[in-house]
Parts: C-alpha cells; structure tokens; sequence
C-alpha cells in the first residue's frame, strides 16, 4: 500500500515537471517572438537614413539570446524544432540574421570604425552649418579627410563596410557635389580634340588603306596576265583565233561568191584552150576515116 502511494505521487511530480518544462518552452517561444517583433520594428524605422546597425544593436542581442536559450533547452528543441518541412522558428531567426550580416552590421564595432566615422562625419556637418554660403573652400579639409578615411576602411575590407557608414557616405557625397556644387571637374579641351580627331581619322584611314589595296592589287593582276614570261596563250584569245579560221557558213549560205576580173580572164583561157583541143581531135577523127 506504501509502495502503491510513492508510485502514485513519483508519477504525479514527473507530470508536474514535464507540464512546467512545456510551460518554459512556451514562455520562451513568446519571449524569442517578441524580441523577434522589436527588432523587425526598429529595422523598419531605421530604414532611412540607415541606420539598422547601430541603432538596432540593442534589440538584435537580445533576439539572439533569446533564441539561444530556447535551443540550448532540449524539451524545446524537439517541440518547436526540426518538427515539419517549413520549420517557422529557424527560418523566421536565419532570416532576420541574415538581414544583419547583409548589412556588414559586424563591420560597425570592429576597431571602433563607427565611432571614428561618426566623429569626422559631425565635424563635417558642424563645418557646413556654420560656413552658409562659403562650404566648398572652408569644408574642404573635412570632405577629404572622411573620404579619406573612408576609402582607406573600403579597401581594407575589400567593400565588405558596414552599411550604415556606406549609406552616409553615399549621402554625403551626394550633398557636396550636387547639392553644394563643390566637386568641379576639371574638363581638359585638348584631349577631348584629340579624342575628336582620332575618331574622325579612323574611318577616313580605313577606307583610304582599303581603296588603295583594292587598287594595287588590281594592277599587279594586270600584269600578271599581260606578261608572257608568266602567261602562255590566253584562252580567250585562242577561242578568237579558232573560231576566225573557220569558214563563214552564214556568208556562204547568203552570199554568193561573186569572182574577180582575174578569175574571169583565167575562166575564159581554160575555155578557149578546151574548145581548140576539141577542134583539133574532130580533125584527127576526120583524117583516120579518110584514109580507111
């Protein structure tokens, strides 16, 4: 029966705690939401200008403490962890820190590069305030010397700067040289003659270069083919030849050959010389006959 009793009440307690346990997970995933809302909200409010990293160093620890302690306790860890395919606790976290790396947040409390912008950032602004009208030559020492340290941190960390510093510097160059018409640069009219002049020559010496090598490259095949040291007969002029020699089929078929005075007188002898010989043969006949 004792026995029976210290089951009852062991059982009773393990209830107990493990409703407490899942009372704690519960309180802390309120806890991790809310810190997760604060940040989003000052995130949201420091949009711009930007300042996301300092001034939302404060509510970003605390989300992130709040989260590690919720995955640091186990019985949260199977609850609200690793449970189903979308995984709301992590994503929603991995997003929210990832806005924070995006912005190089790191980058603002390292070596103390915010506070030393912030510094020559003010003494600019201090500068400009007081120098209405005459900016460009009294500011000029303090421009330059933020740029300059600017560049200096940009290359250092090869562009990887904390946003908040990259978004002041972006504005304020934009003030001083548009707004304030201070950056004048220099326009050099000899190199943009210069520029002009190779432009417009280029075109001019291509096709200048190109007729002439169209031209000499048509005389040197003139010569080739005139050249009979190079050439033998050329074809054409053979074809020519050939088809001179033959006798004109069409002027034979057309014309009739009309003969010449000599011809004539020739026809005439050959005539003539026939008909004596035919005389002289009648009078041999005559004589044999005689005779017989």
């Amino acid at each position: 029966m004792h026995f029976q009793r210290m089951l009852i009440k062991l059982v009773f307690l393990l209830l107990l705690v493990h409703q407490v346990l899942a009372n704690i997970c519960d309180k802390y995933l309120r806890e991790l939401a809310q810190k997760q809302s604060a940040f989003v909200q000052c995130s949201t409010l420091h949009a711009v200008p930007v300042r996301l990293c300092i001034g939302c160093e404060d509510p970003f620890s605390d989300m992130q403490g709040a989260y590690m302690v919720m995955r640091e306790e186990k019985n949260c860890t199977e609850k609200f962890f690793d449970k189903d395919r979308i995984n709301i606790v992590s994503t929603t976290q991995s997003i929210l820190t990832g806005l924070w790396t995006k912005a190089y947040c790191d980058d603002c409390f390292a070596s103390n590069n915010s506070d030393i912008f912030d510094t020559k950032i003010m003494d600019l602004e201090d500068c400009l305030r007081k120098n209405k009208g005459k900016e460009c030559q009294l500011c000029l020492t303090q421009y330059l010397d933020l740029n300059e340290f600017y560049l200096t941190l940009d290359k250092h960390n090869n562009g990887q700067v904390c946003y908040d510093m990259q978004d002041s510097m972006n504005r304020t160059r934009a003030h001083w040289s548009k707004d304030l018409n201070c950056c004048h640069r220099e326009f050099d009219m000899l190199l943009f003659l210069v520029t002009c002049c190779i432009v417009v020559l280029l075109p001019l010496l291509f096709y200048s270069t190109t007729y002439a090598l169209t031209k000499r490259q048509e005389r040197y095949h003139d010569v080739f083919i005139e050249d009979p040291r190079h050439n033998g007969p050329s074809t054409s002029a053979m074809a020519s030849s050939s088809v001179a020699d033959l006798p004109s089929t069409s002027s034979t078929a057309t014309c009739p050959r009309v003969p010449s005075k000599k011809n004539l007188t020739n026809n005439e002898e050959f005539t003539s010389s026939d008909d004596d010989d035919e005389s002289v043969e009648a009078s041999d006949i005559k004589t044999r006959n005689k005779i017989a």
